[in-house]
């Protein structure tokens, strides 16, 4: 970083009064008038009083560090498993409408579950609603560009571990799975809904042609994860994923699998958002939905 001249003005903010014995913390900003930035910094004073007088004796400036800023991922920042292919408007099809085939995405970089984080996703899971199948998972595992089983697995049976957040299309009885689509998060590359750590949730048909906003939220001070679609949140869990899951390892990869078995549909996701850090996170109370 380059440091601002000592020539431009200092905005002072969070002035604390410093005592006779004691050290305050001072925050300030520099602003840089020929960069046209401010820095933030915490000034550090060791302090006494002579004649009324308050002599600063030593500071030590160092600088705040500021939060990631939400960015929109590129085409070359992920690498790509199975059928997956660019389409022309920058998303990508994870499958066509053929029958037992699959397809996965995954960011090249590891992300920390120690860090708060907002992924921005829009999804479309298909044309055929009666005959369409099977459906999307979005995976966490500290293993990337990973692809499992076709079928009702949708790409993500098999993974271990795992942490995946399914939007299923098909009703597979022995899975437990409900009538409608549904939504559950998982754990292990297990399909079956006996130990989900939450849902199966119903939710409206997504099997629309169109594309939804999906967003995926992690909050680790509470260890809370949940998942929005379009703009309200369908499903949240809360449960230790670095200690419970992932055997106290914090760096996961994430991704998008989808697959199609006896029947069969299209399976897009484009990337719109990935926000990391304190300011990622949403700022207001989420609207909960329940399919009727």
């Amino acid at each position: 970083m380059r440091w601002p001249k000592w020539g431009n003005v200092l905005n002072f903010a969070a002035l604390h009064w410093i005592n006779r014995r004691g050290s305050r913390i001072l925050k300030l900003t520099l602003n840089d008038t020929q960069m046209k930035t401010r820095h933030l910094f915490r000034v550090i004073f060791y302090n006494t009083v002579i004649e009324a007088r308050l002599i600063v004796l030593l500071a030590f400036i160092t600088p705040v560090a500021k939060p990631l800023v939400a960015q929109r991922p590129t085409v070359d920042d992920f690498t790509l498993r199975g059928s997956t292919y660019l389409t022309d408007d920058y998303c990508f099809r994870l499958t066509e409408d053929v029958d037992y085939t699959s397809g996965s995405i995954w960011y090249k970089r590891p992300v920390s579950l120690m860090q708060p984080f907002v992924i921005e996703l829009s999804i479309m899971a298909g044309c055929q609603d009666a005959e369409g199948a099977d459906g999307m998972v979005f995976v966490f595992t500290p293993f990337g560009n990973q692809l499992g089983y076709v079928g009702e697995g949708m790409g993500f049976a098999g993974m271990v571990p795992s942490v995946g957040i399914e939007v299923d299309t098909w009703r597979n009885y022995h899975l437990n799975d409900p009538e409608e689509d549904h939504v559950a998060i998982m754990a292990n590359g297990r399909m079956g809904h006996y130990s989900d750590l939450a849902g199966p949730q119903p939710i409206v048909n997504i099997e629309d042609c169109t594309r939804h906003r999906f967003v995926v939220v992690w909050q680790p001070a509470i260890q809370r994860l949940s998942v929005e679609i379009d703009n309200v949140e369908i499903i949240a869990a809360t449960y230790d994923l670095v200690g419970g899951i992932f055997g106290g390892n914090d760096e996961v990869y994430w991704g998008v699998t989808a697959a199609t078995g006896r029947y069969n549909n299209i399976h897009e996701v484009c990337f719109d958002r990935l926000g990391m850090g304190p300011e990622a996170l949403p700022r207001k109370e989420p609207v909960f939905h329940r399919a009727e």
